[in-house]
């Protein structure tokens, strides 16, 4: 009986030992893994400037009072919800703009005041079309207009040189500008998932485009897929 508790114990402190090398080895990785992120934010944000923190500015009101200038404005509510507000084009330095989810029917044609624009993220409103103005914005690098319902993208789309990615998925965009050929060297992804397209539709983006990696959900051998959805 005496031998039968013993090997019981040494079992049971053989048990408690892998368990907590288990959990320690467990830890270990969780924090390594949250350190890694932490280092890949830290290195996918981009600094503009000397003085610049990486600050997100959350609120256009807190923006205009800021002694420093501000980089990246981040808008997920309004109290307007046709438009942006006017004050916000006195932000000119502006490198990073995101209005999302505020159900914006309108974007103003001041937009083309942020001439200093390179990423501009209109995700999920209520948009119709864009400016355009737009055409204004030559350092522009991604373009957002994911979940909207604009049909077309504006003539000017072909200024943007400098101009890589569009992501349009979810918007009934059927046709693009001839316009758009001017930057075919540089787009490198049109993002058109969620859309459906017809294939005579998806092969004249293709002789638009011939470099850029068009992404789509599937391809509609009929000649109109919305009459058949």
């Amino acid at each position: 009986m005496m031998i039968c508790l013993a090997e019981f114990e040494d079992n049971h402190t053989t048990q408690n030992v892998s368990y907590m090398k288990t959990t320690q080895r467990f830890i270990l990785l969780l924090f390594l893994s949250l350190w890694s992120l932490s280092l890949i934010a830290q290195k996918t944000t981009i600094l503009y400037s000397a003085d610049d923190d990486g600050k997100i500015y959350t609120s256009i009101a807190e923006a205009l009072q800021s002694e420093k200038p501000v980089y990246r404005l981040k808008i997920t509510k309004l109290a307007k919800k046709d438009s942006l507000p006017e004050e916000l084009f006195q932000l000119t330095e502006l490198r990073e703009l995101t209005v999302k989810g505020c159900k914006l029917f309108l974007l103003n044609q001041n937009i083309g005041k942020l001439t200093k624009l390179q990423y501009l993220n209109l995700d999920h409103n209520k948009l119709l079309r864009l400016p355009e103005t737009l055409g204004n914005l030559t350092d522009l690098r991604t373009l957002v207009i994911s979940r909207n319902i604009v049909e077309t993208l504006p003539e000017s789309i072909g200024n943007l040189h400098q101009l890589s990615t569009i992501d349009a998925w979810g918007n009934p965009l059927f046709v693009l500008p001839h316009s758009i050929t001017n930057i075919s060297k540089t787009l490198k992804v049109l993002d058109l998932r969620q859309i459906p397209l017809t294939k005579w539709e998806y092969e004249a983006m293709e002789v638009l485009l011939p470099q850029t990696d068009i992404k789509f959900t599937d391809i509609c051998e009929c000649e109109n897929r919305r009459d058949h959805d």
